[in-house]
């Protein structure tokens, strides 16, 4: 089992170590705490609810701080100095709200890069590490999702010296607390002078489970490239294709993205983007925060449009590996009672006037061995579903799938209802034939 707990031994020695420390670090948050309540002198003078508020979010905020510093100071003097917690918070207007991932990078063997004290981004040699890691977020029913990820990489540098070539490869498992999804990611990437690529297979471990009211849902498997190129030191064009299973029956297509990213300052980046194909997903925005645990070593400054000079950049052999955040799936109606297993029903369009004619499509997940005799039938479904009658007639309609055929085609021609003030929702189930 994938354990999504693994800061909590750390976490819960880090109280009574803080408390016992009377160091210089003690020291630092005390000064620290009481330099920030200068900011909260106004809001003291104007009420003693608003001070108290502004002193309690000030000291929480030094705490916290102090907290991330200690544990990764730990972490490195346990493991090394590769061992990082890297978390990253992204926000997008288009859908998907607000997500959060968070990794810890556990050094497992290096060579030529455990010197105490030097920058871990800066070092040559070899890396060996286990991540684990979380990603928090929210489908496009509002379905709070946390996908969590346990696996090994290793990377080295070639040549050999800092700022040289970066070369890796990864297997990490993947699994959704909520519903139980599970996949195996295995792939290379590669980071360079100009930029980074990755070749990644996702390979589902888990079948059909059950997803919202009346649903069923199953991890996507595919096979995805993808290219950054860095234009100057903060903009990126960023390109990828990928082949994807796209319905239940286990059809997959290709399609791919391409989009801009900008990170004028260390902590923040935007992404914009579109999809590429026809069933690739649409134009995307995304505002990500990187802001380190503890603080950056060094003050970060805002950059701009960069520079030109992107080639001596180091390339950071110790960085988690990008890509596993968010289990994909796809999802169709839950059989019902005398339903076909392997048998998917779609509509072939989004929607229909009233009147109009209703296009089905009936899928075999491999082709017929035999004649099948189907039963196709449309079922009201949504918070405002169509009504037998008034919107489409109720009746079964019965399609064949010929031997050696994966696929038939039928139409319902929907009645005319000239009252219809509202859009309303239809399903399709197919059975078995009586």
């Amino acid at each position: 089992m994938i354990n999504s707990r693994m800061t909590l031994p750390l976490a819960a020695a880090l109280l009574p170590a803080l408390a016992a420390a009377p160091s210089h670090a003690a020291e630092t948050a005390a000064e620290r705490v009481w330099d920030r309540s200068d900011a909260c002198l106004t809001a003291v003078q104007g009420g003693l609810e608003g001070g108290s508020r502004c002193l309690g979010d000030q000291v929480g905020t030094v705490l916290l701080d102090e907290a991330a510093r200690f544990m990764t100071r730990q972490g490195r003097t346990a493991f090394g100095d590769g061992f990082r917690l890297v978390h990253r918070m992204s926000w997008s207007p288009l859908g998907n709200g607000l997500a959060g991932d968070l990794d810890a990078v556990i050094p497992l063997a290096s060579r030529g890069s455990a010197r105490t004290g030097a920058d871990p981004e800066k070092l040559a040699g070899s890396a060996f590490f286990l991540q684990q890691g979380v990603t928090r977020w929210t489908d496009k029913h509002g379905f709070r999702r946390n996908d969590v990820r346990l696996g090994t990489a290793f990377r080295f540098a070639s040549p050999g010296f800092a700022g040289a070539d970066v070369w890796g490869a990864s297997a990490l498992m993947q699994q959704n607390v909520e519903r139980g999804h599970q996949r195996l990611v295995v792939g290379a990437d590669f980071a360079g002078r100009w930029g980074e690529a990755s070749l990644q297979h996702f390979v589902p471990t888990t079948d059909w489970r059950p997803g919202r009211a009346g649903y069923e849902e199953r991890a996507l498997g595919g096979t995805e490239a993808s290219l950054r190129f860095d234009l100057t030191s903060t903009v990126t064009l960023d390109t990828a294709v990928g082949r994807w299973e796209r319905d239940e029956a286990g059809r997959s297509s290709i399609d791919g993205r391409l989009g801009l990213g900008w990170r004028p300052h260390s902590y923040l980046r935007l992404d914009a983007g579109t999809g590429v194909g026809p069933d690739a997903d649409p134009g995307s925005f995304l505002v990500s925060l990187d802001v380190p645990f503890g603080g950056a070593s060094k003050t970060p400054k805002w950059e701009g449009l960069g520079t030109l000079a992107v080639a001596d950049a180091p390339r950071d052999i110790w960085r988690p590996v990008e890509n596993v955040g968010r289990i994909r799936t796809v999802e169709r109606v839950a059989p019902q009672d005398g339903q076909v297993a392997g048998v998917s029903a779609r509509f072939l369009q989004t929607s229909v006037t009233t009147g109009g004619v209703l296009e089905v499509e009936v899928s075999l997940a491999a082709p017929a061995t035999a004649d099948v005799e189907l039963t196709v039938r449309l079922v009201p479904t949504g918070e405002t579903p169509a009504v037998a009658g008034v919107d489409y007639v109720d009746e079964p309609r019965a399609v064949t799938l010929r031997r050696g055929d994966t696929s038939a085609r039928l139409t319902f021609d929907l009645l005319e209802n000239p009252e219809l003030d509202a859009e309303r929702t239809l399903t399709v189930t197919v059975s078995r034939a009586a």
